[in-house]
């Protein structure tokens, strides 16, 4: 009788640690996501239902984080008022990356006076700052979110734009351009399917610090009346709408407030995570 020789196991692929920031960012997030997703069915009341008879009530069992001048649940507010706030910055974020990327890699892979009439016309728009941008792009309308969304896209395309562009010009020392120039490749299938994908990881963190500027942009622009309009439950409106009874009541602008503070705090750990986890020259690092 033969011994049976050892079997011999593959060892195990070993999963990447994720960064602390990261899982920091996700669990702060989630609870957000869950609000934006399905606030309308997780608030106890109805965001616009007014009751004059419990105007500024302070937080309670009835009323967990009180109720505003009008009567209406704080709580209830902030939690519908997470999917206007994210979505807003989601949104522009998402408009600036599809405006932003392909000008940048235009101007990186074409260069020449196409690429400097972009560079030029980003600097134009970089001269301005972000509050005062959003504002001339929406004093010639009737402010709306979505208008609001249009003109914070607008604002962060410089940014996308400029990092694209640098990215594109190292990607372009590689030899993998090299050799796709060398076996006749079009420009599009070089822009598209060589440098595009390399230039997502870095895009990714880019974007997360895109999505807090864009929500804090939107809540100032709703705070001064140029973003969402009553009887919207946005934070920044929220918080404006919160002015005259901050001491009376502080509690109408402490939630909405918080709930600003966390999404903001939860994204750039995410966005710091990203960075950690993306980049290999961080390996080991986290």
């Amino acid at each position: 009788m033969t011994d049976a020789s050892p079997v011999q196991l593959a060892p195990r692929r070993r999963l990447p640690d994720l960064p602390v920031s990261l899982i920091l960012g996700i669990l702060l997030l989630a609870p957000l996501v869950v609000a934006a997703v399905a606030g309308s069915w997780l608030a106890p009341y109805p965001y616009d239902e007014m009751n004059i008879m419990s105007r500024l009530q302070p937080p309670g069992a009835e009323f967990w984080f009180g109720t505003d001048e009008f009567g209406r649940d704080v709580f209830s507010r902030t939690l519908v008022g997470t999917g206007s706030s994210l979505v807003m910055g989601v949104a522009a974020t998402a408009l600036s990356l599809l405006a932003g990327v392909p000008l940048g890699l235009i101007a990186g892979y074409k260069g020449g006076r196409v690429g400097e009439a972009i560079m030029r016309a980003m600097d134009v728009l970089m001269s301005f700052p972000p509050i005062l941008l959003g504002i001339l792009v929406l004093a010639v309308t009737q402010p709306a979110q979505w208008k609001a969304i249009v003109a914070i896209g607008i604002v962060y395309v410089p940014q996308v734009v400029r990092l694209t562009r640098a990215i594109t010009l190292e990607l372009m020392q590689e030899e993998f351009i090299t050799a796709a120039r060398l076996r006749g490749e079009s420009a599009a299938y070089i822009l598209f399917h060589e440098i595009l994908p390399n230039i997502w990881p870095p895009l990714a963190v880019e974007a997360s610090l895109r999505v807090v500027f864009a929500i804090l942009l939107g809540a100032s622009l709703s705070f001064i009346g140029m973003g969402a309009q009553p009887p919207s439950s946005d934070w920044g409106l929220m918080i404006s709408e919160a002015r005259p009874f901050v001491e009376q009541a502080p509690w109408i602008a402490l939630c909405p407030g918080f709930a600003l503070a966390t999404a903001v705090i939860g994204i750039n750990l995410l966005g710091d995570g990203l960075r950690a986890l993306l980049d290999p020259r961080n390996t080991g690092a986290h």
